[in-house]
């Protein structure tokens, strides 16, 4: 659709949205995603939806005006952490994404196995017990308990991270759909920052 910046557009042209401020079609330069958990979900241009999150927006400024790209001070689950890294935040990305060694050691701490798609099943009896995964992003902690790591698909279930290892200056993550179901997101296109508050 063309909610990027122009930088990583093909040729360069101006991407979608931002021909839409140009012209005037939006009456704020921002757009902002629902994404309902067992409900519909929602696409807002030109503004955001107060009745679909609660308390305030957190602001994080952007690193990099390419993709919707921020700094993190740290992920962690369980015993497994990282030290700074970064992210983009991505709506087209249904599932987590991250360093494959890393996805492997928070895969190992889990308990859950590979299968040869690259991805993770674990035992559907230990949902309980997996560990609520946190990102600190600007000083501020974004947790998704462990249960809601986990997508259960016709009696399997499967660990919602996928290794992918981008060369640099690629980012080092993608919080994809399974972090953005937890935390209502705005997306400030002339601010170059992302705004995040916990959905409804």
């Amino acid at each position: 659709l063309g909610l990027g910046f122009d930088s990583i557009s093909v040729g360069g042209v101006e991407t979608v949205f931002h021909n839409a401020i140009d012209q005037g079609a939006v009456e704020q330069p921002v757009f902002a995603f629902y994404l309902g958990d067992e409900e519909d979900g929602e696409l807002t241009f030109g503004g955001y939806d107060e009745d679909k999150f609660v308390g305030d927006l957190t602001w994080v400024p952007l690193s990099d005006e390419t993709y919707w790209r921020i700094d993190m001070d740290e992920v962690k689950i369980g015993s497994f952490s990282t030290g700074k890294t970064d992210a983009i935040v991505d709506s087209g990305t249904s599932l987590l994404t991250g360093p494959s060694a890393d996805v492997r050691a928070i895969a190992n701490e889990i308990g859950a196995q590979p299968t040869i798609t690259g991805q993770y099943t674990i035992d559907c009896a230990k949902l309980d017990s997996i560990p609520t995964m946190t990102w600190t992003i600007d000083g501020n902690e974004y947790s998704v308990e462990g249960k809601d790591l986990v997508l259960q698909s016709s009696g399997m279930c499967i660990f919602a991270m996928m290794g992918m290892d981008f060369p640099k200056p690629g980012p080092q993550w993608i919080l994809g759909d399974v972090f953005m179901r937890k935390y209502y997101t705005v997306f400030d296109f002339e601010g170059a920052r992302v705004g995040f508050a916990e959905a409804v």
